[in-house]
């Protein structure tokens, strides 16, 4: 990416039938997933029947309710990521039914100036399209400024899966330090099966093994398109 990212997260989803009370740091290191030293830097923030969440060190955080799973990082390498899931429920829990699975990629990065930000905010949303109310926005004072709050933008004829869809949405970022923050994320969702017809984890697992590595590049490449505004505006 052409812009040094300051908030990196990359999570994977997957949507499924899950037991979450077993989710715990000493069940990932008996299994062999985590290891000793990862169990010592584990923070359980709940744990309960309907609701598992903890984090290991800075690097991963686990939240798992009935019907979702999900695994995220903030550091990189992201494949990390990708070789938990896979020894989770491609070793240890492959009778979890999985239907639905999610590579997510968002990014925070500033580009350098509040102006630069608010001229790709209306690139992306122009407010003349508001008609009487677009002087409206703009607001008489920095302080009360307004402008686009979010976008979202959604690709649905992607030829490396018949049902999903590729959604990136667009946001200002409060989390770079400064009043040019941009926020960009990008989720990848594939519908394995429809919920129910589905008896295992082993399609989930196969497809985040193919799929993983592209799915990234790609997210970057979409977040990449929106920091090449920062040059064009």
């Amino acid at each position: 990416m052409r812009i040094e990212p300051i908030k990196n997260n990359v999570s994977i989803v997957f949507v499924g039938n899950f037991n979450a009370v077993i989710f715990h740091p000493e069940w990932f290191v008996s299994n062999n997933i985590l290891s000793k030293d990862d169990l010592k830097s584990s923070e359980v923030e709940l744990i309960h029947r309907e609701v598992s969440i903890f984090k290991v060190g800075d690097w991963l955080r686990i939240s798992v309710d009935p019907n979702r799973f999900i695994a995220e990082t903030t550091e990189p390498p992201f494949i990390r990521l990708c070789d938990l899931i896979v020894k989770t429920f491609g070793e240890a829990l492959v009778h979890t039914p999985i239907h639905q699975l999610g590579i997510n990629r968002a990014v925070h990065f500033s580009v350098g100036q509040e102006e630069i930000r608010n001229k790709i905010g209306k690139t992306l949303a122009p407010q003349t399209a508001w008609g009487e109310w677009a002087s409206l926005i703009e607001g008489k004072s920095i302080e009360k400024r307004g402008g686009m709050m979010s976008l979202t933008m959604r690709q649905k004829d992607i030829d490396d899966r018949e049902n999903g869809h590729i959604e990136a949405r667009v946001a200002p970022s409060g989390a770079t330090g400064d009043m040019a923050g941009i926020m960009v994320a990008v989720n990848d969702h594939y519908q394995i099966s429809e919920k129910g017809k589905i008896t295992g984890a082993a399609q989930a697992v196969d497809l985040l093994v193919k799929q993983f590595d592209e799915s990234i590049r790609r997210s970057e490449w979409i977040i990449d398109q929106i920091m090449a505004l920062k040059d064009k505006v």
